[in-house]
């Protein structure tokens, strides 16, 4: 009888032998593309996986996130089933754009034809969002596809678009602060150079890089950088803010900021915000861990966030106040029972 020759499946990069390893190692893009092939069944086939085989060769389906969900729940992976249809929407936008690149080498890239897509493949984007208002993974992943590849239309149109879900889907405009390429359409940013330097008054130099970080990452007002780089040596007078000269940009911020304020707010974010109140007795309670991007929403005056154990990283109600602070990972320090602290994955 003739030997059953067994092979390895990779999986981020890494060469998986047992259930273990495909556990432990799992990337949806590796093995949606192994499960659409035929390797993924030939794998458990060899390695004499009946029971796991016998599931994976019973999902009927053909959409891409019910295999990966299924093929999930067969391979007991932990997983974070927003992230999981959020990689499955990017890996359909890749396949998408494959499909595309081909079709254009076979019709020698016909300019009118390339044009028609992109303004085609735009406008879809925004109504996967309108049609999907309260679809998280689905809003981020249509977002991170216009900012990497559609970023000249979202140039052109960003205004529109904010306005437009501003109306439609408060859960579109967080989305839309927490993404780094989008945000700075709609924050404040501080525009002089990050390595700028200013002489004091005896004619030492100091870096305003901390400051400039803080308002152009974090996405500051004028006020609140004024309020921060007052223990600076760098005057905040000398700084300006695209947000004082573009009236359009100030609009959007105002109404970002009102919504914060607006009924309902909370409801319509749903399950995607997080609150969490409690006295910590003066020590930092760690809400969420490092690795993971959040975004603070707003915070009791008194209290005090940072990224997880960032010594030195304290932030006050004053440095988050409508600034959309993103910190990696979540410490909460509070003397109150009844202030919050909102935030949201992002």
């Amino acid at each position: 009888m003739a030997k059953t020759i067994k092979f390895n499946l990779i999986c981020d990069d890494k060469p998986i032998r047992t259930i273990e390893d495909l556990q432990e190692n799992f990337s949806i893009e590796d093995v949606l593309a192994y499960y659409k092939n035929g390797l993924l069944i030939r794998w458990l086939e060899v390695r004499g996986y009946s029971k796991e085989l016998k599931k994976v060769s019973s999902i009927k389906t053909e959409d891409a996130l019910c295999i990966t969900k299924e093929l999930i729940k067969i391979f007991d992976v932990s997983a974070d089933e927003k992230k999981i249809e959020e990689g499955v929407y990017m890996i359909e936008f890749l396949d998408e754009h494959k499909e595309l690149c081909t079709l254009y080498e076979q019709n020698k890239f016909k300019v009118q034809s390339i044009i028609d897509d992109y303004q085609t493949g735009y406008t879809q984007l925004v109504h996967g969002i309108l049609d999907n208002p309260s679809d998280a993974a689905r809003i981020k992943a249509n977002i991170e596809e216009m900012a990497s590849n559609y970023k000249w239309a979202l140039d052109l149109n960003h205004r529109e678009l904010f306005w437009t879900l501003h109306d439609k889907s408060v859960l579109a405009v967080m989305c839309l602060l927490m993404n780094e390429k989008t945000r700075n359409y709609y924050l404040p940013v501080e525009i002089k150079d990050m390595t700028d330097e200013k002489e004091d008054n005896n004619g030492n130099t100091s870096s305003v890089e901390n400051v400039v970080k803080k308002t152009s990452v974090l996405g500051l007002s004028s006020a609140m950088a004024d309020s921060t780089s007052s223990s600076s040596t760098a005057s905040s007078t000398d700084k300006k803010y695209d947000i004082q000269e573009n009236a359009d940009k100030r609009n959007m911020y105002t109404a970002i900021c009102k919504l914060l304020e607006s009924a309902g707010f909370s409801e319509k974010l749903g399950d995607n915000l997080t609150t969490f109140a409690g006295v910590t007795d003066g020590y930092w309670k760690d809400l969420e861990p490092k690795g993971k991007k959040f975004m603070i929403i707003s915070m009791g005056s008194g209290d005090f966030v940072r990224s997880a154990g960032v010594q030195g990283g304290d932030l006050s109600s004053t440095d988050v106040k409508d600034s959309f602070v993103i910190v990696d990972g979540v410490d909460y320090k509070s003397n109150s029972e009844s202030r919050k602290l909102l935030y949201m994955e992002v």
